[in-house]
C-alpha cells in the first residue's frame, strides 16, 4: 500500500471502499471523483442553513453529507455528518452550528486525501 494511503487510514479505510465496489478501482475513482464535487454544495448548503435557522434544510444536507462520506468509507467525516444531522434532528440550532468546523475539518483533509487518491491506486 502507497505510503499516502497508509499514512490517511484514519480519514479513508481504502480497503473498505475497494470492497464496497467490488475491487473495481475504476469504478471507485468515479465515486470519489463524485464525491469530491459535492462536498463544496453540501457544505454550503449546510452553512446557508444554520444561518437562516432552517433545520430541517440543514438536516437534508447533513443526511446527504453522511451518504456522501459513507460512500467513500469516510468513518470521520461520516461521524461528524452523523453529529449534525442529530443536531438538526432535535432541533438544536447552536449544537448543529457548533457541529459545522469538525465536519468541515475532516473534509477538507478528506478533499485532500481523495485528491492524491487516482494516482496512488492507479500509479502510470
Amino acid at each position: 500500500m502507497p505510503e499516502s494511503v497508509a499514512q490517511y487510514a484514519e480519514v479513508f479505510d481504502v480497503g473498505q471502499a475497494l470492497q464496497s465496489v467490488g475491487g473495481d478501482v475504476e469504478f471507485l475513482t468515479e465515486v470519489v471523483g463524485l464525491t469530491q464535487a459535492a462536498w463544496p454544495t453540501l457544505l454550503t448548503d449546510i452553512r446557508d442553513g444554520v444561518s437562516r435557522g432552517d433545520l430541517h434544510a440543514v438536516e437534508t444536507s447533513a443526511r446527504l453529507a453522511k451518504a456522501a462520506a459513507r460512500n467513500v468509507s469516510a468513518k470521520r467525516a461520516y461521524e461528524c455528518a452523523l453529529q449534525l444531522y442529530t443536531m438538526a434532528c432535535k432541533g438544536d440550532l447552536q449544537a448543529a452550528l457548533n457541529a459545522i468546523a469538525p465536519l468541515e475539518q475532516e473534509v477538507e483533509m478528506l478533499r485532500f486525501f481523495l485528491a492524491t487518491l487516482a494516482d496512488d491506486l492507479c500509479p502510470a
